[in-house]
């Protein structure tokens, strides 16, 4: 009798022994740094192997950041703010933005990596930034379906640009978070007007 493909062998992770998975390289990522951690390390202490680790994740990076987007989340989802108005939502994404992370020091480590290897920052734009422009334009519209925004207008190309631009700068230049109050000065005095100025007429 032919033996069974090794594909079809293949054992799908539960979403708790992923749990499992992500939450030891987070400790791991805390302890020793992104730049220390490797596959074979996770696997050891999470007591299972490499081949695991890779089909599921494929790399170091993914799996990483992966760990990171579940353990930074903590049930929050940009997806599902929905106010009824346009200001609502934005201050809701404010809200999420800033909101305090406990495990902010775990990877702290990360975003210093991030700048010297492309590979990284690829991962991170695809688990972390993608979906949240995703959810932002979608809310954008939502706001041009109830009127609030005008079809066409430009500056929906640049919304995501001017309210994560600051959020993620501020760190970069003062070595501090933004915070709440800043952001929200920044949706009232530079995205809503922008947003919802009427179109000018030749």
């Amino acid at each position: 009798m032919a033996e069974a493909p090794v594909a079809s062998r293949r054992r799908k992770l539960t979403p708790e022994r992923e749990r499992e998975l992500l939450r030891v390289t987070a400790e791991l990522v805390g302890e020793v740094g992104y730049d220390q951690v490797t596959m074979a390390a996770v696997a050891q202490r999470a007591k299972c192997s490499t081949a695991t680790l890779y089909r599921q994740w494929e790399s170091k990076p993914r799996l990483v950041i992966s760990a990171w987007k579940a353990w930074s989340d903590h049930g929050r989802d940009l997806s599902q703010i929905d106010t009824g108005s346009l200001r609502g939502d934005l201050m809701g994404v404010v809200r999420h933005l800033v909101a305090e992370d406990p495990d902010k020091d775990t990877f702290a480590s990360v975003p210093p990596a991030i700048a010297q290897d492309e590979g990284l920052m690829e991962v991170v734009r695809e688990i972390l930034v993608h979906p949240t422009v995703r959810d932002l334009a979608r809310l954008f519209e939502r706001a041009v379906g109830r009127g609030e925004i005008a079809a066409g207008n430009p500056a929906i190309d640049l919304a995501e640009q001017i309210l994560l631009g600051p959020y993620v700068a501020h760190s970069i230049l003062y070595g501090t978070p933004a915070t709440q109050e800043l952001m929200e000065t920044i949706v009232d005095t530079v995205l809503l007007p922008a947003l919802t100025a009427q179109p000018a007429t030749v």
